[in-house]
């Protein structure tokens, strides 16, 4: 790999404010930075501790009111005062309806318990999506590997050639055809160098970290669990937990709304200090208390309570519906991915146990061959090429068949390192 132009690069995206790069990274490191890094996590946290806080808010009592009144002001005069004149201080307190409070309190506190699930999903997301970022990475790491592998064996073969037409025994035609394959290995490691760096940097903007040493090798994760149990994980998958959540949280605004059809309460009571004198006695006016209990008469409830009742039955509905879909369609996907991580497998078994070591007894063989004038160099060509795209095509069926299994973590809510 050319080392200097990959400094190169990382030089003109620090200009651009990219933070610095990492030597080499492996795929427990990407997912380390990138979970850290997540702004969306860090917010979630937030809103799940707001819903907590409000809970508790959600459960008090209104605040207190105070009051301050007069009765009885002379209208000639409203400044001055007589015997009829009271001069009123007290406090009104208000008590929602029914079950109100404690309704709003556990709706609160359910919320905050979906956004939870929301944070867990989104550390999903972000795990699969590294995942595939790295295993990218590597891919193109290794498609280098291969590449550069197949220049150094062309080398070989010019110089192979080029001494066998000094003896006498080559021809001019084979030195240009292996200079012609040589130079198309060259734009071959050329074009893999392009897309490790382009690799490097899809994965740098998740970990914030440009890795620029080659890729570790691929990770060897365990098999998936059995269909039966993939789709039980997938009954409690974060996602469908958050819908589930949703749910009840929306039954219990439900309830909630269903508690206007009671009565609200107001009680109040104060101290009154009556002006002037009593015209019997000449005394005095005695001071007094008050109380006063009152309450809202919720009668007609046709354009109100009814319809708020029936618009969050109906936001229930559709968020029910919204989960089934959900679970359908999450089926299909797992169903699917995992007869493509089976069917990848197969081909990759057959690619790594049979088609690629018989390309390598092919160009041993043809090379041989070639040495003693038993084969045309154009053969020798053919089979190192086939021996290289079989190579290349381990490396792509190995990449699709870790993405299917990157796949199945996410939709069962598996960790893979």
């Amino acid at each position: 790999m050319n080392i200097s132009r990959f400094f190169t690069i990382a030089g003109l995206l620090l200009a651009t404010c990219v933070p610095l790069p990492i030597a080499a990274m492996s795929l427990s490191e990407a997912l380390a930075l990138s979970l850290d890094r997540d702004a969306g996590l860090a917010a979630l946290h937030a809103r799940a501790e707001a819903r907590d806080e409000y809970a508790v808010a959600a459960t008090a009592l209104p605040d207190p009111e105070l009051f301050l009144g007069a009765q009885g002001l002379p209208l000639n005069d409203p400044l001055d005062s007589d015997m009829m004149t009271m001069y009123m201080i007290g406090l009104r307190q208000q008590f929602p309806p029914g079950k109100t409070r404690r309704l709003a309190g556990e709706q609160a506190r359910v919320q905050g318990r979906a956004v939870l699930a929301q944070r867990q999903l989104r550390q999903l997301e972000i795990s699969n999506a590294v995942r595939q970022r790295w295993l990218a990475w590597a891919g193109a790491s290794a498609s280098l590997a291969v590449a550069e592998q197949g220049l150094t064996a062309f080398d070989e073969l010019l110089e192979f050639t080029e001494s066998r037409y000094r003896a006498g025994t080559g021809r001019q035609r084979d030195i240009d055809q292996a200079r012609l394959e040589r130079a198309l290995r060259a734009r071959q490691v050329l074009d893999a160098e392009i897309e490790l760096e382009q690799a490097a940097i899809d994965l740098a903007r998740w970990t914030g970290r440009l890795p620029l040493a080659n890729a570790p090798e691929f990770p060897a994760w365990p098999p998936p669990a059995e269909p039966s149990e993939l789709l039980e994980r997938l009954n409690t998958h974060p996602a469908l937990e958050s819908d589930r959540l949703l749910i009840e949280a929306g039954q219990l605004g439900a309830e909630l709304e269903r508690q206007a059809y009671r009565p609200m309460w107001m009680v109040e009571g104060g101290y009154g200090h009556q002006r002037g004198r009593n015209p019997m006695d000449q005394g005095r006016q005695p001071d007094r208390l008050f109380a006063m209990v009152s309450m809202n008469l919720p009668l007609f409830t046709g354009n109100r309570q009814d319809r708020r009742v029936a618009s969050a039955e109906a936001e229930v509905d559709a968020l029910g519906h919204q989960r089934s879909l959900r679970l359908q369609e999450w089926r299909g996907q797992l169903q699917g991915e995992l007869s493509r991580w089976h069917s990848r497998h197969r081909r990759l078994t057959l690619n790594e146990e049979v088609i690629l070591p018989d390309a390598r007894s092919t160009v041993a063989s043809t090379l041989q061959a070639y040495r003693r004038d038993q084969a045309s160099f154009d053969e020798l060509v053919r089979a190192r090429l086939a021996e290289i795209e079989q190579e290349l095509a381990v490396i792509e069926t190995r990449l699709a068949w870790l993405t299917s299994r990157s796949e199945l973590a996410y939709l069962s809510a598996e960790e893979l390192q």
